[in-house]
């Protein structure tokens, strides 16, 4: 049987290029972003029956919950959950605090739905900026998530989830961090594991 994703901000480069390759491999992909709309030119890449797009933030319970539920009764199953969140506009506070929010709030969400399946929640990580205010922020913004990673993996500590982090490396774009996201998920051993076999950046 057909795994099931469900990725957050599909629309945003690496989480389209992770959806048309993990879509052409023969998963199902939920996917979720700020408007359906935006979402039709990666349906257009995937086989209908194997897509489900809706308008979903990953910072709102609200509209995450009802997702993974016809997910699940669409596909049978949520086996892995790409979160993939750039907060856009704003203050650089407010991005940074978006993201923490959406790990929590996603975290949240897909927990028993991948407890369920045993499967597997990947964070994309951020890169780390330049020595500026702006660049500064980036730095923020990526540590948080590693802290916050790290801190579902000791919650999540007596679940059958995998956890595992995929940060930018070097110059990677969104297809090279897509073709990593696709080999954790295929069961590729993590280059650095972090917490025993818990979490590892991949």
């Amino acid at each position: 049987m057909a795994r099931t994703i469900y990725i957050t901000d599909a629309a945003a480069p690496l989480g389209r290029a992770c959806a048309v390759r993990l879509g052409r491999a023969g998963w199902n992909i939920v996917m979720g972003a700020s408007s359906v709309a935006s979402l039709k030119s990666v349906c257009d890449e995937l086989p209908d029956n194997a897509t489900l797009p809706r308008r979903a933030v990953p910072t709102d319970l609200g509209n995450i919950l009802p997702l993974l539920e016809e997910g699940e009764a669409r596909f049978g199953s949520i086996d892995a959950v790409l979160l993939n969140y750039r907060p856009r506009g704003g203050s650089k506070r407010r991005a940074v605090d978006g993201q923490v929010h959406a790990v929590a709030v996603v975290g949240e969400a897909a927990r028993p739905f991948l407890r369920q399946s045993e499967g597997h929640f990947v964070v994309a990580g951020r890169r780390g900026g330049p020595r500026s205010l702006s660049g500064a922020m980036q730095t923020v913004a990526r540590n948080a998530v590693r802290t916050l990673s790290d801190a579902l993996a000791q919650d999540w500590a007596d679940e059958p989830i995998q956890i595992s982090l995929v940060e930018p490396d070097g110059l990677d774009g969104p297809k090279p961090m897509a073709r990593r996201v696709a080999r954790i998920l295929n069961g590729a051993p993590p280059r650095r594991p972090v917490v025993g076999q818990r979490r590892a950046y991949a």
